[in-house]
């Protein structure tokens, strides 16, 4: 018997955009715009506003890390 877990997100609303510099995307494989961009969930939720740096042509997110590598809060 097959097991399936679903992983539920809550919807997001885009609080604020700020460009953040250019910089290399991996993704693109050149340099790009990249924005600073905070998500905060709809409703009253357990979990907080989140930050990301986005290309801007691209649409990663944290594209402009190496690799295996991820940014950690500094909460």
């Amino acid at each position: 018997m097959a097991v399936t877990h679903v992983l539920w997100t809550e919807p997001l609303y885009e609080v604020f955009r700020k460009p953040d510099g250019e910089r290399w995307c991996f993704r693109c494989r050149k340099r790009r715009e990249l924005e600073y961009v905070r998500n905060a969930p709809v409703e009253l939720s357990y979990y907080g506003p989140n930050d990301h740096i986005e290309c801007t042509v691209c649409k990663t997110v944290d594209g402009d890390m190496f690799p295996g590598l991820f940014r950690v809060s500094e909460d």
